[in-house]
């Protein structure tokens, strides 16, 4: 009788082999890379995960993600070291690097320079995940008022959660106004995820008369936040919010994301910009967090694989870029790769019929959020359409149709929309 150790290394083994299967008919991949710590121990792992669309069978493409390995790590992580790892898991699962199209990674120096040696320079993406989080971790240091109010706050909700009697008076003060399980617990945050602050704020908020009175009647409670502390708490839920909605839709793995990174930036910075805080800790983290977007994010609409999946979203095309270079940078490669498609095809440019640019808002009534900015400004261009989207010479014909059409406003993946 087989043992289950060799069971689950014969179930590997089979897994494998589909895997290297399914891969070797993929001709385009995206990777994505990160190196984990294990919280118990100094052992290190390099995990790979790939991104591609199924075309099986000749049916309509499907964005498929498939973990690759999460291989133990027994050196120094330097580039050179990094760069051998991206070599053995591709090699062993017979991926040619022709195939990668990116990899993407976070920002450290050692990651950047392992996939420039692996691939070559333009082949990295940044992890806007990752960018979101210094961004908001950074606004915070700069504003350190904020951090100290933020601590009192979770002096307070760890005096609850230690508290059986004060998180028992936190319940009961709710059950006359709510259902059961509609009862509300305050929310600690985690010091690795800084959405969980956010969460411990807002929740926090929404108790706070309901926390200042069970804090009132207790011994060695920790004080109360104050009223005008409070108020900066809001402020902080008004400007954080947008980077939490950021944050979660570009972390989806069940949907492409390439094509949400230079509108998401946009959005950003242009809600930044019109918020108008009531505080004056308020306004100086609203200040930091414009500056560091337009340090980390604004250089995203430059990167040739995001330009290009920007533009060929119906939804997106032009309208959040910044840079005119930038577009024209992205339209001028996506026009080679058509002509020398065309080239391969033996077929020439066809000659389409001109069509009418318009811009459709959606009609759909929704709270307001990160993406109320970009039904906006469909609205706001649509005057100005017609000199937005005029076309260069030369363009091949197929891609000049396909940006003067309308915009597309469904909530799907492009890829879906385009087939």
């Amino acid at each position: 009788m087989a043992s289950i150790t060799g069971l689950m290394e014969q179930r590997y083994a089979t897994t494998k082999a589909i895997l290297k299967q399914k891969l070797s008919e993929i001709n385009n991949i995206a990777l994505t890379s990160d190196i984990l710590t294990h919280t118990n121990s100094t052992r290190s792992f390099i995990v790979v995960t790939a991104h591609f669309l199924n075309t099986a069978n000749n049916c309509t493409p499907e964005h498929e993600m498939v973990t690759l390995t999460a291989r133990r790590m027994y050196q120094a992580h330097t580039a050179g070291y990094i760069k051998e790892c991206f070599e053995n898991i591709t090699d062993e699962l017979t991926i040619e690097k022709d195939c990668i199209l990116s990899i993407t990674t976070d920002g450290g120096a050692n990651m950047v320079a392992a996939v420039k040696k692996f691939l070559e320079d333009g082949k990295r993406i940044p992890c806007m995940a990752h960018l979101l989080n210094l961004i908001v971790d950074g606004a915070t240091r700069d504003n350190a008022p904020v951090l100290q109010i933020a601590n009192r706050v979770k002096a307070i909700v760890t005096y609850f959660k230690q508290s059986v009697n004060a998180m028992d008076d936190l319940r009961a003060e709710q059950e006359g106004q709510k259902k059961e399980g509609e009862v509300l617990t305050l929310i600690q945050s985690v010091s690795t995820r800084w959405n969980s602050c956010l969460d411990m704020l807002e929740r926090f908020n929404t108790l706070s008369a309901i926390v200042a009175k069970i804090l009132a009647t207790r011994r060695n409670a920790p004080d109360m936040i104050t009223s005008s502390e409070l108020s900066v708490i809001r402020d902080l839920i008004i400007l954080h919010t947008p980077f939490k909605q950021a944050t979660e839709q570009i972390s989806g793995d069940q949907y492409v994301t390439s094509s949400l990174a230079i509108p998401i930036a946009n959005l950003l910075q242009k809600g930044l910009e019109e918020v108008k805080p009531f505080t004056e800790f308020g306004v100086a983290v609203q200040k930091s967090l414009l500056n560091l977007v337009i340090a980390k994010l604004e250089p995203l609409e430059r990167h040739l694989h995001l330009a290009i999946a920007t533009i060929l979203d119906p939804r997106f095309k032009r309208i959040h870029f910044n840079s005119a270079l930038a577009v024209s940078t992205a339209i001028t490669a996506l026009s080679k790769e058509i002509r020398l498609e065309h080239r391969r095809r033996g077929q020439l440019s066809p000659e389409l019929r001109p069509t009418t640019t318009t811009i459709i808002p959606n009609s759909e009534n929704s709270s307001p959020s990160l993406w109320s900015g970009h039904e906006k400004i469909m609205i706001d261009i649509a005057a100005a359409t017609s000199s937005l989207l005029s076309t260069s010479d030369g363009m091949p014909s197929e891609l000049k149709q396909y940006l003067d059409q309308i915009y597309n406003t469904q909530k799907r993946e492009s890829y879906k929309i385009l087939v």
